[in-house]
């Protein structure tokens, strides 16, 4: 009976977001089980709606750092990592004034693995409440992967909608069936 009760407790475990800390407005930091540390913040991004003057102070970008790592540790599979993230996020739009935009970093050509993970975290947690937009920038010879986040009911939400289309180029980039095409193209 013991044996079974703490399997249930490692399962219940596993299902919840690591304990996180405020650090400060907007910046989060949680470590997880294997001892690593991972700051995740988020940043203006209106700069890139500056067009659009109404929406672009409640535009922000985020980013997620993996800070320490114990030596020579193999992080691996930890569902309580997407769960933290996808709490913090979800927290920062339950003001349902804010988008999120998350754009993959292309310095180490993993972009394509971040964008699936990415996504895979956001079907996976979604609790129904959260609209996610995904889309690709195509600047010279680069693709750029990047989804907005908006709860669905941000009072603006048309209005973002429309902005981000028109900044990403939805009226040029690929729809969704090319762009998963593209995705599974061998040189990503």
């Amino acid at each position: 009976m013991v044996y079974l009760s703490k399997n249930l407790e490692k399962m219940a475990s596993a299902l919840q977001p690591y304990n996180y800390i405020t650090y400060k407005p907007d910046y989060y930091i949680f470590n997880t089980n294997t001892g690593c540390e991972y700051h995740c913040y988020f940043f203006d991004f209106g700069t890139a709606f500056s067009d659009y003057p109404d929406l672009a102070s409640k535009v922000f970008g985020f980013n997620l750092e993996l800070k320490y790592k114990p030596g020579n540790k193999t992080i691996g599979l930890d569902k309580r990592i997407a769960i933290t993230i996808a709490t913090i996020i979800k927290t920062f739009l339950n003001e349902k004034e804010n988008v999120v935009v998350y754009i993959c970093d292309t310095s180490d050509n993993h972009e394509k693995a971040r964008f699936h993970k990415f996504t895979n975290w956001f079907k996976t947690y979604n609790d129904g409440n959260i609209i996610q937009l995904k889309g690709v920038i195509h600047t010279g010879d680069i693709n750029i992967l990047n989804a907005m986040l908006i709860h669905k009911n941000n009072s603006q939400l048309n209005d973002f909608i429309e902005a981000y289309e028109i900044i990403t180029g939805i009226y040029t980039k690929p729809d969704d069936d090319e762009l998963n095409n593209m995705l599974n193209e061998p040189e990503w």
